[in-house]
């Protein structure tokens, strides 16, 4: 049995099923139990939103993302207020130098990584008057855009119904977020049972790593990643299933030791040459092969799958940790590309988690569910 760094989908048994059988479960008794308590903030949001921008989203859609604003502020709102302004200006910076040469990238982390823990040394400087607006000044700083757009509609809709209104709709994001925190962990807890063990003794070895806000992720934000990947699933699913043409991209932690992988990289991500029998992109490559889909390592950027309209469109299927793949959701959806999301059965990268790195696996049964096989 692979050991758990801080979740797994399987904790006693061989595969994921009873997972996916539990989420889906506990996703529409949520929505059942949340939808009528934010009805009329998803309401005026609504037609707030459409008259701007024309998009409209499915009322389970708004809803998750009142709760997700809740718990990210539960969970980060300290940290963002207490974010100099130097730091929202020069984060963004260092993160496009960063992505410029693969040289000095490993410099440019090195300094995010020292600059973040100097930041969050500082003085909390209290209560703010507008907390929404830090959470997105913050976003922006740690390289999550998506989300910072995403709350930014939900910002403007809140400001322009005043001061009161504004603190009336974060208290009911938070009063959601915590009765998430304990549903959810009654629900979902068997499947993180290491976090916070991992967070009290590995995560404070981080500290001055630019990935270490992400990996001392909170229990609960587990959580949330896998309801939202089961509820962006079901909002995206006809028109992924509309689609002609079917990809799935694989994270690299499920590729054959880097010593041993011969991928080759294509417009798409790097494409497997089957040099390990025993590699799980290999062997899903070849199901691939045999049921008409194509598999890729994720690429740098998933504007490449922007290629085509309705059914001409590429319909892509992502698999990644739970504390990504959600988010995923939200980039493929604001790029209009049909995506659906799989998650990994636990962590393992070396990028990450593990120093050697314990190669990853996921669900073929619910892969292949997913892709209408």
């Amino acid at each position: 049995m692979k050991p758990i760094i801080t979740y797994s989908l399987r904790p006693d048994a061989a595969d994921s099923d009873e997972y996916y059988r539990t989420i889906a479960a506990f996703a529409d008794e949520w929505l059942a139990q949340s939808i009528p308590q934010v009805q009329d903030l998803v309401a005026g949001f609504r037609e707030y939103h459409l008259q701007r921008s024309g998009a409209d989203l499915s009322e389970a859609e708004y809803t998750f993302e009142l709760l997700a604003l809740g718990v990210l502020l539960r969970e980060h709102g300290r940290e963002a207020r207490r974010m100099p302004a130097w730091l929202e200006r020069w984060m963004p910076r260092l993160i496009a130098l960063q992505a410029k040469s693969a040289r000095t990238e490993n410099a440019f982390k090195s300094l995010r990584g020292w600059l973040g823990w100097i930041a969050g040394r500082g003085y909390d400087g209290g209560k703010s008057q507008d907390d929404v607006q830090q959470l997105i000044r913050w976003f922006r700083a740690n390289d999550e855009t998506t989300k910072g757009k995403r709350f930014e509609s939900w910002h403007g809709y809140f400001l322009s119904g005043g001061e009161l209104f504004l603190q009336e709709a974060v208290s009911k994001c938070l009063t959601l977020a915590d009765a998430f925190a304990i549903s959810s962990r009654e629900r979902l807890g068997k499947y993180t049972p290491n976090v916070g063990h991992f967070l009290s003794t590995e995560a404070p070895r981080y500290r001055h790593r630019y990935d270490a806000g992400f990996i001392a992720r909170t229990r609960i934000e587990y959580h949330l990643g896998m309801l939202g990947t089961e509820i962006l699933n079901q909002a995206y699913r006809q028109r992924f299933l509309a689609t002609r043409q079917k990809m799935v991209i694989l994270p690299p932690c499920m590729c054959a030791p880097a010593e041993k992988c011969q991928a080759v990289e294509t417009p798409f991500g790097a494409k497997c040459q089957a040099c390990t029998p025993g590699c799980r992109v290999n062997q899903i490559t070849k199901l691939g092969e045999k049921r008409g889909f194509h598999v890729t390592i994720i690429p740098d950027d998933v504007k490449v799958f922007r290629s085509g309209k309705g059914t001409e469109s590429i319909g892509l299927v992502g698999v990644s940790c739970a504390l990504t793949n959600w988010n995923g959701g939200w980039q493929t959806g604001e790029l209009g590309i049909p995506a659906q999301g799989l998650l990994l059965d636990y962590v393992g990268c070396k990028f990450h988690w593990d120093k050697e790195g314990i190669p990853t696996d996921t669900n073929l049964k619910k892969l292949q569910e997913i892709l209408g096989n």
